[in-house]
């Protein structure tokens, strides 16, 4: 039997819940606590009972889920793949997230402009996903498919690539039409980047 969840914790997953579909529809900085709040039936002030701005509540939201959506990306990938594959499956997932969900996309466009520290934050909470990469690049670079670049070379040519593409899937008029033939694309210029020939 599950636990009952208490009710601060329905109301703290129900401003979750109401941020992104806020932002989505607004945008980030264009929606505003008072907004947030309006849209679960609290009051302004009440808000900050649970979080100390809207990038509070974005920081949270993101170390709350984050992990769970990379654990999903990751762990549909078969550790039997070659590097190759694997490279490619990690990055036609991330694309597909960073492109189409809510919590993708608002992290595409706010993170940089972010406080030091709730970048540092965010950044946390995708450690996995960056080790996953990062990994995956190690076995490709062993096996001969990837060349031994730099470290930080690498790790920006992957993360531009997957960031790239999700802007592109994001600005094109019909997002959810686009995305996979735009994350093949990306993926495939990215593994040519890195392969060895």
């Amino acid at each position: 039997m599950t636990p009952r969840r208490s009710s601060r914790e329905e109301t703290r997953t129900a401003l979750f819940d109401a941020a992104l579909e806020e932002f989505a529809h607004h945008g980030f900085r264009n929606t505003t606590h008072a907004d947030i709040a309006a849209a679960v039936g609290i009051g302004r002030t009440t808000f900050y009972e649970y979080f100390e701005s809207t990038e509070d509540l974005l920081v949270q939201l993101v170390e709350e889920r984050m992990p769970l959506v990379v654990s999903d990306i990751v762990d549909a990938i078969s550790p039997d793949l070659t590097a190759v594959d694997r490279m490619r499956e990690l990055g036609l997932r991330t694309v597909e997230f960073v492109g189409l969900d809510h919590l993708g996309l608002i992290l595409h466009t706010e993170s940089m402009r972010m406080s030091e520290a709730s970048q540092r934050r965010v950044a946390a909470a995708h450690a996995d996903l960056v080790g996953a990469f990062a990994e995956i690049y190690a076995a490709g670079v062993a096996a001969g498919d990837f060349r031994d670049l730099p470290q930080r070379v690498a790790g920006q040519l992957m993360f531009q690539t997957v960031m790239g593409a999700g802007k592109a899937i994001m600005d094109s008029p019909d997002p959810k039409q686009q995305v996979h033939a735009t994350a093949e694309i990306a993926v495939d210029f990215l593994i040519r980047g890195l392969a060895t020939d």
